[in-house]
């Protein structure tokens, strides 16, 4: 399902920073802080590179999320549970360093941090609306600029009122 995410962690391009970035086919939105330049690609919704060597990258899949809603528990954590194989299949040497499941706004999410093989980090939130999935990848070179990925990661959610 977030098999997009992997694939566009890998890209490079430039063109103009922004600073609140509107994303197509959602009302969720995205604050970036000043060294990121947009880098194109089509399939995706959006992607991002920054001077530091650091990629972000924003994929959008249509699927349902409806184990992501449920009040079961169980059910929640065997969906983020796949979500999370999906991810790991395509990252090589995976190793998951966080996960944490809970909301943005009453929106299900997922929150994942990996290392992959080269030692490079992957920060990664997934939004679970009923009908699709928004990723939200950040790979960074090193473990330095963890906590720069987790601010922007953290800006990464549905404003209150697209979920009333």
């Amino acid at each position: 399902m977030i098999r997009p995410l992997l694939a566009i962690l890998l890209l490079c391009a430039t063109a103009h920073a922004d600073t609140l970035i509107e994303l197509p086919k959602t009302k969720a939105r995205l604050e970036l802080p000043e060294g990121w330049t947009k880098a194109e690609q089509p399939a995706l919704v959006a992607t991002y590179k920054h001077e530091n060597g650091s990629v972000l990258v924003v994929s959008r899949t249509d699927a349902p999320n409806g184990d992501a809603w449920s009040d079961d528990a169980k059910k929640r954590q065997a969906h983020a549970d796949a979500i999370e194989r999906g991810l790991q299949k395509g990252i090589p040497g995976y190793k998951r360093l966080r996960k944490k499941l809970s909301k943005a706004n009453d929106v299900p999410m997922l929150e994942l941090e990996t290392t992959r093989d080269g030692g490079s980090v992957v920060v990664a939130r997934i939004l679970m609306f009923r009908t699709y999935a928004l990723a939200l990848g950040i790979e960074v070179p090193s473990k330095s600029l963890v906590p720069g990925a987790r601010a922007i990661t953290a800006t990464f959610a549905p404003p209150k009122e697209a979920t009333k």
